[in-house]
């Protein structure tokens, strides 16, 4: 069944009416950088070109989905979202702390986490107030210079990533980050309308 967008409805429920632990498609608007999910002027959540599953008239996704393959996801990583107890900056190292994560200050941080990520395509955790972190996939990240592709890279004393030494790499082999790439060339990266600024940043490949 198709329907046209004119007359298709915000507010989809499967097995039942809206609400009362019917799962219920809803259409919203969701924020790329946090994953929250917004209201428009009005109050109302049901305004928006993207989707959530709940069973209740709110705003918060409590339905689960399950599928053989989901495929055309067109960002990069994954990223898991962390408490953030720093500025957030794309593309610096971060370590973790009692109080949350810190842009790293010290090369080859102990505790160091990974790199702040804004081209995912799939988020993990709470998104709200928090420091998404690539846990898997390639990233766009601040490097100190351009390296061979397959460098071995750390955290630098500023956030940066650079080469890692032998001795540390033996050492602390917990402590690399990423495997280096290339440096992007064009100055916005992303798909037409959803470009986000590349700012001189380099390609890794999480480890």
């Amino acid at each position: 069944m198709s329907l046209d967008y004119r007359s298709s409805p915000s507010v989809l429920s499967i097995g039942g009416p809206p609400g009362v632990n019917s799962p219920t498609l809803r259409s919203c608007s969701v924020d790329s950088n946090t994953g929250a999910i917004t209201e428009d002027t009005t109050g109302t959540i049901e305004n928006g070109p993207d989707l959530m599953i709940n069973s209740v008239k709110d705003s918060s996704p409590d339905q689960q989905i399950v599928a053989f393959k989901i495929w055309n996801v067109v960002w990069n990583d994954v990223a898991d979202f962390r408490k953030l107890n720093d500025e957030l900056i794309y593309g610096k190292c971060y370590y973790d702390t009692i109080n949350g994560a810190k842009i790293c200050d010290t090369r080859c941080q102990k505790s160091v986490i990974g790199i702040s990520s804004n081209t995912f395509g799939q988020a993990l955790g709470a998104g709200s107030k928090g420091v998404p972190i690539a846990v898997t996939g390639w990233v766009l990240a601040f490097v100190d210079k351009e390296y061979e592709i397959g460098t071995p890279l750390t955290n630098n004393e500023n956030g940066d990533l650079t080469e890692i030494t032998l001795t540390d790499k033996q050492n602390y082999p917990e402590r690399l980050v990423a495997i280096y790439r290339n440096k992007e060339v064009n100055i916005f990266w992303g798909p037409e309308g959803k470009e986000i600024e590349v700012n001189n940043r380099h390609w890794v490949k999480v480890k």
